[in-house]
């Protein structure tokens, strides 16, 4: 049995200050990869919103709905809304609305994390694409 006591209260703000660290240097990462990113995907293929759906498997929080990252970096709630609409134009029509996410700092760095994942995934396929011979040629 060692000696030596430990403060919880000291381990704690360690801990704190390790996943603040990790939280900015994740958010770095997400920015630049998401910039790097040009054109930004779409989001299920609705043209008119450019963002990529972020799942960190075995943290996802139910709760939380769709969580995307968009061209600028930053993660949010993806919510749609399906609004009725005239029957003769397809009788749907779709309000977005991206709500600022609330995440506890230990669930940003997962979220964080699986961002710089699918985007890092996302410009390799796209690296791969580009280095393929050309089918024409």
């Amino acid at each position: 049995m060692s000696t030596e006591s430990i403060d919880p209260i000291v381990k704690r703000a360690v801990a704190d200050g390790v996943v603040e660290r990790a939280s900015k240097e994740l958010n770095k990462l997400i920015r630049e990869l998401a910039a790097a990113l040009d054109p930004f995907p779409n989001f299920l293929g609705i043209s008119s919103i450019q963002a990529v759906e972020i799942d960190p498997s075995g943290v996802a929080d139910p709760e939380k709905g769709c969580v995307v990252v968009l061209p600028d970096g930053v993660l949010y709630e993806l919510v749609l809304r399906m609004l009725p609409g005239p029957v003769d134009i397809g009788g749907v029509d779709q309000i977005e609305e991206m709500k600022d996410l609330e995440l506890a700092p230990g669930d940003y760095v997962a979220y964080a994390y699986a961002a710089v994942q699918e985007l890092a995934r996302i410009l390799e396929e796209r690296e791969e694409e580009r280095e393929q011979p050309s089918a024409t040629t």
